[in-house]
């Protein structure tokens, strides 16, 4: 679809009273400042899209102090080509609503606008609708002008690039990609959500992994380094010694019978006796590993309180350097509008016209004065409102971040130190008691006194008998010994605590295994959906970029705070110089570029204004028509068709 402008003409319009211009495929129109190329540029948008380059500027006929002339009516008339194939005439007519018009008790009530499409009027929205039936209503006017499309905000202009990439076949891409075909085709979840679930659990599990070190460490703690084989080993000497000792014994014995229900007895509450130990030892062991738990927990509550501490006093820190540098920043701008604000008028009076030579008249030389001032009043207006801007930016970048700082010195810092002091404290505590805990012993124990005290009950019975005195020695050898094999059973117990131990050290290995491989699936998962997509962002930039032949489109970058991608659009140049960096002729150029490549992708060709043709040496081509705005100080309003 093309479309061509032929003529245009204007009445009354700002400064021009009537005017008529003629294009072709490429017109340049030139002149110095103030002889009406942007009037002609802001007559074709007016006509066509109600607006002006510059948001509620005056388009009535204007007197020599730019004041607005009543009583006339202002109207552009363009005719347009459309395909080679017809002609378009579009009008708009502004004329003035008066009450008493011609009386001594006018009143001027305002303005009313009235369309034509090939003289035929139209309302508004059939207006509207005339136009878009020619050509899409917003590509015609983005496509209008180089400067358009970058007044867009990022995301609109992203929207619009984007959609000349075309259709991707993403499930082939994603083929490429199981993780992600599983996640996005099957599971129905989205990218993004993906990407934050599988970064939330390789989180969990390497916090957990970390932790698995230190409770493997405690286990190895409560062990016992004993040397169970030999103690068996000296045990069982001690046992043959005790039962030559009794067999030896047996001889001299006279109350048999009265013997044996007391050693039954006596066997009975050794038997309970060792049951009560090991009943002891066993609830002693479960209140270590219990205590245990508990310091670990409160171990990790208080780095958890640590960290969050830390990371507030940074971020206050990093507040504080961006404050001092929003803050010099802000003292330069103030700087920068009192230098402009002081700033004086200063005007070299010519007498005579610099191109002929003329003498200027009195009248001439007040309106060229007046012009000047106007000028300078303009731009020190504009220059100062900028500065301005920008300073009101800064102080409320300054008000938030002082609010930041006064509320971590107020309430942050107060909360994060009793957090820090109430979290450490209680590990002090529950630490304490598990050293209690720990110290605790079997010897010490009531149940033990308990224990001694039935045995010494039963102990007490023993039958008296008559012996010689090598029974008497045995009798004092076999005492000896049975608190020496006592001693012996005691350490030997050690050896179910380390079997309890090994046990749990095993389940805290294939805890540790498992998690480890749950990172490692994460990682996976996440490495694939990242490869999909940068596959996907460099297909997408290839097709938008295949359109363009002096740019290139980026619209993802790494984001520094993160290993992940930001949305952007950048505009590169062929040097590698991004636009908003590059010189005036190339920034030219790229627009341009920009309106070449969206016209061919959306093959819609309308005319295109290019302003300060003055900036570029060599202009880049266009298929669509070409309107260049050139300044040529001092010289003439002129039209020149190409």
């Amino acid at each position: 679809m093309k479309i061509e402008l032929k003529t245009m003409t204007l009445q009354n319009f700002k400064k021009e009273r009537s005017k008529t211009i003629t294009f072709a495929h490429n017109t340049i129109i030139s002149g110095g400042n103030e002889t009406g190329k942007s009037t002609i540029y802001d007559a074709y948008l007016w006509c066509l899209f109600g607006t002006t380059s510059r948001p509620d500027a005056t388009v009535q006929t204007l007197d020599k102090h730019n004041n607005v002339i009543h009583k006339l009516e202002t109207s552009v008339v363009v005719i347009l080509n459309y395909n080679d194939e017809r002609d378009v005439k579009i009008e708009r007519r502004l004329s003035e609503r008066w009450k008493g018009k011609d009386t001594s008790e006018e009143k001027f009530l305002g303005t009313t606008q009235a369309r034509f499409v090939d003289d035929v009027p139209c309302s508004v929205s059939a207006f509207k609708e005339k136009l878009n039936s020619l050509c899409d209503f917003d590509d015609w006017f983005m496509l209008s002008n180089i400067n358009l499309f970058w007044t867009y905000k990022v995301d609109v202009r992203r929207k619009i690039l984007m959609s000349l990439a075309g259709e991707i076949n993403e499930e082939n891409l994603m083929a490429q990609y199981p993780a992600v075909y599983k996640g996005v085709k099957t599971e129905k979840k989205d990218i993004a959500e993906m990407l934050t679930q599988q970064k939330a659990t390789r989180k969990k599990a390497n916090d957990e992994l970390q932790t698995i070190p230190a409770k493997v460490q405690a286990q190895d703690m409560l062990k016992s380094d004993e040397d169970f084989a030999q103690l068996e080993k000296e045990k069982n000497e001690i046992d043959k010694q005790i039962s030559s000792i009794d067999a030896s014994l047996q001889g001299v014995i006279v109350n048999v019978d009265e013997q044996k229900e007391y050693q039954n007895r006596l066997a009975e509450e050794e038997k309970k006796y060792e049951k009560t130990r090991k009943e002891w030892a066993d609830e002693h062991f479960a209140c270590i590993n219990d205590a245990f738990k508990k310091v670990n927990t409160a171990a990790d509550e208080m780095h958890e309180a640590i960290r969050i501490q830390k990371k507030n006093i940074d971020n206050n820190v990093e507040n504080g350097c961006r404050l001092s540098l929003l803050t010099k920043e802000f003292n330069e701008l103030m700087q920068q509008w009192n230098n402009v604000n002081e700033k004086e008028f200063n005007f070299a009076q010519t007498d005579v016209c610099p191109v002929c030579g003329r003498p200027y008249t009195e009248e001439m030389k007040s309106k060229e004065y007046e012009n000047a001032v106007a000028e300078f009043n303009a731009h020190k207006s504009g220059e100062l409102a900028r500065i301005q801007k920008a300073a009101s930016e800064k102080n409320s970048q300054i008000a938030i971040i002082k609010g930041n700082i006064n509320t971590f010195e107020q309430i942050t810092a107060i909360k994060d130190n009793e957090n820090v002091k109430t979290k450490t404290d209680a590990h002090n505590v529950l630490s304490a008691g598990l050293a209690k805990i720990k110290a605790e012993t079997w010897e010490q124990s009531e149940e033990k006194k308990k224990a001694d005290a039935s045995l010494q009950a039963i102990k007490s019975t023993e039958p008296t008998t008559e012996v010689d005195a090598s029974a008497k020695e045995n009798k004092r050898k076999k005492q000896e010994l049975t608190v020496k094999r006592d001693d012996l059973i005691k350490r030997i117990s050690g050896r179910d605590m380390n079997e309890r131990i090994e046990k749990e050290k095993e389940k805290l290995d294939a805890r540790s295994r498992e998690l480890a491989q749950i990172v490692a699936d994460c990682n996976e998962v996440i490495r694939q959906i990242k490869e999909y997509k940068k596959a996907k962002i460099a297909i997408v930039e290839n097709n938008v970029n295949s359109f363009f032949s002096l740019i290139r489109w980026k619209f993802y970058e790494q984001n520094i705070t993160n290993d992940d991608e930001k949305e952007v659009c950048t505009a590169i140049d062929s040097n590698g110089v991004d636009y908003n960096n590059t010189n005036d002729g190339t920034v030219i150029n790229m627009g341009i570029d920009i309106i070449n490549g969206i016209s061919k992708a959306k093959n819609v060709y309308v005319p295109l204004f290019v302003d300060r043709k003055e900036s570029v040496e060599k202009a880049l081509t266009s298929t669509q028509q070409s309107i260049y705005l050139q300044c040529k100080y001092g010289e003439p309003f002129n039209v020149e068709l190409l």
